[in-house]
């Protein structure tokens, strides 16, 4: 004789796996953007354009696009990086100006 709250766990387990399985078959979204044919080189492509056009169809990577692309770059010789002479970073290049931001 198999308890109540013993049948109440294997329920449970039975209802996780079903719900394991289903999700396992599914593509990632990385993978269906992996399976999609390649954009021709020749065009101009905006990736900006690209991601937004794009943003519900990979919500995910759309994210983890938005935060590579918007990395801001900054310049400094690459003698000064290297120095112990002083201070590289100053007053002007420790502030970016708000069309780079």
């Amino acid at each position: 004789m198999v308890s109540k709250e013993c049948m109440d766990v294997i329920k449970e387990f039975d209802t996780f796996e079903s719900e394991e399985s289903t999700t396992s078959c599914q593509k990632s979204q990385l993978q269906l953007y992996l399976d999609e044919h390649e954009v021709d080189r020749k065009i101009n492509l905006n990736v900006l354009d690209f991601w937004k056009a794009n943003q519900f169809r990979y919500p995910e990577l759309r994210i983890l696009a938005r935060d590579v692309l918007s990395i801001p770059i900054s310049t400094v010789a690459f003698e000064a990086s290297f120095s112990v002479g002083g201070r590289v970073l100053d007053q002007y290049r420790s502030a970016l100006k708000p069309e780079n931001v």
